[in-house]
C-alpha cells in the first residue's frame, strides 16, 4: 500500500513537472532552476560567513574571560597569552567579517593588542580594560 502511494506521488510530480515545462518552456525552467540554485548558494555562504565571524568573537571573548581570571590570580604570563589567543580569534573573525562589522573588529583589535602591552608591562587597571573588551564583544554578538 505504501509502495503504491509513493509510486503514485512520484508519478503525479513527473506529470506536474511535465505540465509545467510544457506551459513555460525548457528555457525558461532552466533559467529558474539556475537562479534558484545562484540563490542557494549565496545564502549558504553568507551564513558561513556570518557563523565564522561569531565563532570567532565569541573565542575572542571566551580567551578574555579567562585573560581576566589569570589578572586576578596575578598570573600576568598566562593572562598575556590569553590575550595574544584573543588577539588571533578577534584576527579569523576580522577575515570572515562583512564590512558593516569590519571596522568594529579592527577597533576592538588595537583595544587588545594596547591591553597586552599593559598586561606585558604589568600596569595597574588591566581588569577593567579586559571588562570594557568582554563588554564590546558582547555588543558585537547581539547585532
Amino acid at each position: 500500500m505504501l509502495k503504491l502511494l509513493g509510486f503514485l506521488m512520484v508519478v503525479g510530480l513527473a506529470f506536474g513537472l511535465g505540465v509545467y515545462v510544457g506551459q513555460k518552456g525548457p528555457e525558461n525552467v532552466l533559467h529558474k532552476a539556475k537562479q534558484l540554485g545562484a540563490d542557494v548558494v549565496a545564502r549558504t555562504s553568507s551564513v558561513e560567513r556570518s557563523l565564522a565571524t561569531r565563532t570567532g568573537i565569541v573565542n575572542a571573548k571566551e580567551r578574555l574571560v579567562q585573560a581576566k581570571s589569570e589578572l586576578l590570580d596575578k598570573n600576568y604570563g598566562k593572562a598575556v597569552s590569553g590575550l595574544e589567543e584573543a588577539s588571533q580569534a578577534l584576527v579569523k573573525a576580522r577575515d570572515a567579517a562583512g564590512d558593516d562589522l569590519r571596522g568594529n573588529l579592527e577597533k576592538t583589535l588595537e583595544k587588545v593588542a594596547s591591553a597586552k602591552t599593559d598586561a606585558q608591562a604589568l600596569k595597574p587597571g588591566l581588569q577593567t580594560k579586559v571588562d570594557e573588551l568582554v563588554r564590546e564583544l558582547d555588543q558585537l554578538l547581539g547585532r
